[in-house]
This record gives structure tokens, sequence and C-alpha cells, in this order.
């Protein structure tokens, strides 16, 4: 029976980025993944700004930004410059200097304009680092994450097909070890997490109720061979019939159809079936001679798992929710997860946790997972194809999305950076919202200081006065001194997922120093612990 402290089910990206966290402060990682390889489907194509911001703290954005330039590049080439706005866009952002908001992504198959965003707006430019780190499609990410993993440490098992769990107690409530029952044996570990899809054996096995809205629609995913696309356009694309996009690389195609749910969702996607249903959108004709690669189905089911937590076993991505994939939304609510868990799992492994600091990752990552199923639906409920809806669709974009503030707030929900958790009693901002790009007096940035998964100090005053706050925690807060005189760019406490835990805005709040050092106080006995 091998043993590890955790076993992570699943070796897509919320599997390997939560091995990842995890192995980073120490912890025994093994990963169990039923696929023998990497899998090449074409599903999500780009990451928002919130997850590229992940990938920036653990030092993994220039790998990011190399697959970004290649992507970019590929794309120039399909299209024979006469590629689309954002691409045309994006292009032309990498050869800046400085750096502007990434403006990337649509909401219903409304695509989001770069001359519409008001890139002023503090709320855009403290997000902005990240922007050459955004196309990043899913097998990249996980090739890259997959690396990551290696380099830490991490134990990926391929080929083993989890079937059943059970504790070494009475039952998987108790606190006791967890025996994984695979294909290639009993594997036994003192924690799980489960990221092992939608359709989730663990979940199942559990027994948690996954509750929610079922699909209207029905979509696929492929890259083809298509004789004459040339009327097939480019971008998204609304018809009565559903929604579809064509490109940026060659031969990739995405279309969904209001239709009933086939038989046998499990079969195989057929030339037969995808022709068909691209038919059926476009109008076009188009005639699909061979598939590269597997298609994909899918759907816009609306489901959440009531409870991320039974016992020692967490879920996280889809297997604790699934919901319609535009926007890749589930990849980055999954990369969330994974970066809220990680170290939450791993400083309670270590006995460094403070008391009901794993409740924190339902609290937290619960709310955000049931705003992203809405998020989803209303998207959906916009793609309909009957006249009311066209009119609709027309007022939210030619109205509305042509309004630079309302376009930066929609923009802004979009790409993850408006999430906002209650880490301490009445907080004020920034205290709960993501750090995002935030540049030191000495050249680095915060990111910078983040890469081995501890805490961030980035203390500004005169003095240094909070230094003595953390000493003694060197194992779990990187400290760094950085005097300013800007009173606006305060002292800030950052958690290893990036989310600001204290911030000394003392002189905006009318309190003393005193109290900014009450609360970090607070702060790193509620988050750090001991």
């Amino acid at each position: 029976m091998t043993s590890a402290d955790v076993i992570v089910v699943g070796a897509g990206p919320t599997g390997l980025l939560a091995a990842g966290e995890l192995a980073l402060r120490g912890v025994r990682v093994t990963v169990l993944e039923r696929l023998a390889e990497p899998d090449p489907t074409i599903k999500s194509g780009s990451l928002n700004v919130a997850s590229a911001e992940i990938l920036d703290r653990r030092g993994l954005l220039p790998a990011a930004e190399e697959v970004q330039r290649r992507r970019l590049a590929e794309a120039n080439a399909f299209t024979a410059g006469r590629s689309n706005r954002t691409v045309r866009e994006l292009t032309a952002a990498a050869g800046r200097k400085s750096r502007r908001f990434a403006v990337i992504g649509h909401f219903a198959g409304l695509m989001f304009r770069q001359d519409m965003v008001d890139q002023s707006d503090p709320a855009l430019a403290a997000h902005a680092a990240v922007a050459n780190g955004i196309l990043v499609p899913q097998h990249d990410l996980e090739l890259l994450l997959g690396e990551h993993c290696a380099r830490l440490g991490v134990e990926v098992r391929r080929g083993v097909e989890v079937t059943d769990l059970r504790s070494t107690g009475e039952g998987l409530d108790d606190d006791a070890d967890v025996v994984v029952e695979t294909s290639a044996g009993d594997f036994t570990a003192g924690w799980v997490v489960a990221a092992d899809g939608g359709r989730s054996v663990v979940r199942k096995r559990l027994g948690v109720e996954f509750e929610g809205t079922d699909p209207e629609m029905v979509g696929y995913q492929a890259i083809a061979d298509i004789d004459d696309p040339s009327e097939l356009r480019r971008g998204w694309n609304w018809t009565p019939r559903g929604i579809y996009t064509y490109g940026p690389v060659p031969g990739r195609i995405l279309v969904a159809r209001f239709a009933p749910q086939p038989e046998d969702k499990n079969a195989p996607v057929t030339v037969e079936e995808l022709q068909s249903a691209v038919r059926d959108v476009t109008g076009v004709p188009v005639t699909i001679t061979a598939l590269r690669g597997r298609a994909t189905r899918w759907s816009d089911n609306a489901r959440q798992a009531r409870n991320y937590r039974r016992g020692r076993v967490f879920l996280a991505g889809d297997a604790a929710h699934v919901h319609s994939p535009f926007s890749a939304q589930g990849l980055n609510l999954g990369l969330g997860d994974a970066v809220n868990l990680g170290w939450k799992l791993a400083a309670t492994i270590n006995r460094q946790a403070p008391t009901g600091l794993l409740d924190t990752y339902q609290t937290e990552r619960h709310p955000i997972g049931a705003w992203v199923l809405d998020w989803t639906r209303a998207q959906v409920a916009l793609m309909r194809g009957d006249e009311r809806t066209a009119r609709l669709r027309k007022v939210v974009g030619d109205e509305l999305f042509t309004v630079p503030g309302v376009t930066n707030h929609v923009i802004a929900l979009s790409s993850g950076i408006m999430q906002r958790y209650d880490v301490a009693e009445d907080a004020t901002a920034p205290v709960g919202s993501i750090a995002g790009d935030v540049e030191l007096a000495s050249g680095s940035r915060l990111a910078d200081h983040a890469h081995d998964g501890r805490f961030v100090l980035v203390d500004r005053s005169p003095d240094g006065r909070y230094a003595d706050a953390v000493r003694g925690l060197a194992d779990s807060v990187a400290y760094t001194a950085d005097p300013i005189s800007d009173a606006s760019q305060p002292s800030l406490l950052v958690r290893p997922d990036g989310i600001i835990a204290w911030a000394d805005v003392s002189e905006d709040s009318g309190n003393d120093t005193v109290d900014a050092r009450k609360l970090l106080d607070i702060a790193i006995g509620r988050w750090v612990g001991a």
C-alpha cells in the first residue's frame, strides 16, 4: 500500500496546481490520473487575469508568455495578416514597453472591445503585468504545471483509475487516514483532494449533493479539416439556431445549439454529428472531412456540490462545480479553488494552521462558485435564438457595452479580479481583494517574493516598524522592507493565494500606528498561525 501526505485525484490543471501548492510547502503529494498521457483534446483556450496572476506569483509567467507568443504567431499566420480584433490588439500590446490590461473574451458571444475600455481605471491598471501570459490553452497549461510539479518532486501516477475510497477509521467523516482504491492497488494518505472532473468518482462515493439546473444546449469543440471554410465568420457569431466561433487557429471550430441532449453523452463525437451541428447553427453547408484529435461534446448543465469537504476529503474544480465552458470560466474557477486550498491544507499538515483555517475553503470558495454558475446561466439566456433575445442582445451589445464604465466593470468581473473574501471584521479596501501587480521601490514586484508559497509582508513604513510582527515566522512569511513616502501605497500582508489579509490604511481610516499594528497581529493570528 503506497502512502503520501496527500493524494490528489486528477492531473488536470486544478489537480496539478493543488499538488504544486502543497509541494511548495514540503508536503508529500501523489497525483493519480486515469489517462496515460496529458489530454491533447482542445478545451479552454485562455486564462483570465486572476489565473495568470497565480502563475506570476509562482514564477511561471515567463513560460506562459512564451505560450502566448507562439499562439499569436500561429493565429497571425492562419489569417495572413487579417486576424481578428483581439489577436491584433494582443500582438500590438506584446511590443509595448508599458503594459495594458488584457482585454480578451466575450459575454454571451458579445466580444469585449479594447477601444471601449478605460485603461486609466485603477482597478484594471493594478492587474496589467500579466497581459502577455493570457493566451494559454488548457493542454499547454497542463504541460506547464506538470513540469512545475516535476521540479517540486510531485509523484504523478498516470494510467491509474480511482474506483473507490474508504476511511481507515469508522467512516469518511472520521478524522482518520483515507484509503484510495485504484486499478493499480490501494493508496493511503492523510488527506485527499478530488479534482477528477464533473463526473467525479470521489464526489459520488462521498454522496455529496450536486444541485443545480438542467442543460438547454449542446456544444461541440474540435479542430477539423473543413472543405472551403471561407463562409464561416471569424470570432463569435450569434444565429437564431445558436452560437459559433471559427479560428483563431486553422480548423478550430466551436458551436453550440439549443437542442436535446444526446442519448449517449459518453459516445465519441463523429464527423457526421459535428458537421450536422455546424451546418445547423452557421447556416453554411460546410463539409468536414476529418477530425484532428478528439472532438469534445459539452452542455450548460450547471451544478454545484453543497459541501466542498467531507472529513479529510476535499472537492475542487469540476468535481465541485460544473457549468457551460464559455470564456474558460471552469478552468479559471478550478485554479482559484486549488490556490485557495493548497496553502491552507499544507499549513494544517505542517501543524502551523490557526484554528478553523480549513473551514474557510468552503466559506470562501463556495460563494464564488455559485456566482460563476449564475454568470454562465445569464450568458446562456442571452444566447437563445428567439426574437426577443435578439433585441436584448442588441441593447446589451450596442447600448450597454459601448459605455466605457459598463465595459470596464463587466471585463473586471469576467477577468476574476473582482473576487473578494471576508478576511477581517469591518475590513475596508483593499483588504480581502486580490493584490494584483505591486511594484516595490527596490525594482522588484510583490510576485517575485511569492514564488515559494509563503505569505508576503511588504513593510512600507519609514522605520520598518512591522518587522518584529513576523519575527520567528520566516518559514511562513517572506518579509520585505520597502520604505516609501507615498501614503497611498500602504504596507500589505498578502496570503499565498494573493489575497490581501491586512493593509496599513491608518491615514485613510483615522487609526493610528498602534491600531494598524494591532490589526496586523490579528491578521497574523487568524491566517498565519504559529
